[in-house]
C-alpha cells in the first residue's frame, strides 16, 4: 500500500496518549494547519511520499581480481575502466566512468560510489541499534515493518532483517540523503553518496573518526565488518529517478571476474530513488 509520512516539528508539546486511529489523525492535521498558519513558533514539516517500497534502487558490483575492461552494463550500455593496480583502485576507477558518463541511458538515471562500510546481522536482538553516521536505527520485534523513521523489524532471517534495515535506512527522511544500503543475505553494504564531503576525508581535523565516518552496533549480534567509509573493492549504483521508473533500470555485470553481490539484473527497490523530501521552513 501506497503512503506518506507528515514529520512535523513544532515549539508545544502535545499529550498523544490514549489517542488511536481518526483521533490522532485529527491532531496531527490540525497540527500541520497550525505550522500553515504560522500558530507554531518555529516550526517546520517534511512530507515523504511514497510507493509501496520507498528504498533507493541500488545494486553492488565488485571487481574481484579482474583483468582487462571492467564493469557494468546499465540500461544497456556497457560502462567499463581497466583493471589496475588493484581490486579497490579498480573499483573507484569504474565508479568514476558510471558518474562521468555522457550516455543518457545513464547519466540521467544512475550514479556511483565505492565509499563503502559494512555489517552482518546474526539473530539480531530485539532493541540492538545500528548507528549509520550518527542516524540510529533500532531494531523491533514482530514481522510488520513500522512507519516509524530509524526502526527495522527482527521477525524472519538475517536476510529478511538485512533487508528490513536496508529500508529503514533507504527511505529515512534524513539519513538517505547521505547514504544508501543493499543487503545481500543479511551482509549489508553501505555507501555514502558523496564521498567528496568533507566529513568523510582524513584531512578534516576530527577525520575518520568524525561521527558522520561512523559505523557501530550495539549489541555483538551485528558484526561491524568495517567501521569507517573508506574506498573499497565494492562500488554501488543507486538510481536518481524517483518511482518505478528507477526499477526498469537494468544492470549486469561486464569483465573478467566481475560481479554484482545481490545478484539483481535490474536496480531494485526504485520507488523513491534519490529524490528529496519536501520540507518547508515555516
Amino acid at each position: 500500500m501506497a503512503h506518506t509520512v507528515i514529520h512535523l516539528t513544532h515549539d508545544r508539546t502535545t499529550n498523544q496518549r490514549g489517542r488511536r486511529g481518526r483521533e490522532l489523525l485529527r491532531v496531527a492535521v490540525n497540527k500541520a494547519l497550525g505550522c500553515i498558519a504560522g500558530a507554531e513558533v518555529a516550526s517546520n514539516f517534511t512530507v515523504v511520499g511514497s510507493g509501496t517500497d520507498p528504498a533507493a534502487a541500488c545494486t553492488c558490483g565488485i571487481s574481484a581480481s579482474g583483468a582487462g575492461a571492467v564493469g557494468m552494463v546499465i540500461n544497456g550500455v556497457t560502462i567499463t575502466a581497466t583493471w589496475a593496480t588493484s581490486d579497490t583502485v579498480s573499483a573507484g576507477l569504474v565508479a568514476t566512468a558510471i558518474r562521468a558518463s555522457t550516455n543518457a541511458l545513464v547519466q540521467y538515471n544512475v550514479s556511483s560510489t565505492n565509499f563503502h562500510a559494512q555489517v552482518t546481522l546474526a539473530s539480531v536482538l530485539a532493541g540492538t541499534v545500528i548507528t549509520v553516521g550518527g542516524f540510529r536505527f533500532t531494531a523491533i520485534a514482530g514481522t510488520t515493518e513500522s512507519n516509524v523513521p530509524g526502526e527495522f523489524v527482527i521477525g524472519g532471517t538475517d536476510t529478511a532483517d538485512g533487508a528490513s534495515f536496508c529500508r529503514a535506512l533507504n527511505q529515512h527522511p534524513s539519513a538517505s540523503k547521505w547514504f544508501f544500503a543493499l543487503n545481500v543475505a543479511g551482509v549489508v553494504h553501505l555507501f555514502v553518496k558523496n564521498p567528496a564531503n568533507a566529513y568523510f576525508t582524513a584531512a578534516t581535523a576530527n577525520g575518520p573518526n568524525f561521527p558522520q565516518n561512523r559505523v557501530t552496533a550495539s549489541l555483538a549480534t551485528v558484526t561491524v565488518d568495517q567501521a569507517t567509509f573508506v574506498a573499497s573493492a565494492y562500488y554501488g549504483v543507486w538510481a536518481l529517478v524517483p518511482g518505478k521508473l528507477g526499477n526498469c533500470i537494468t544492470v549486469a555485470a561486464s569483465g573478467t571476474n566481475q560481479s554484482i553481490e545481490n545478484t539483481n539484473t535490474r536496480l531494485t527497490r526504485g520507488l523513491g530513488g534519490d529524490a528529496t523530501p519536501v520540507t518547508d521552513n515555516l
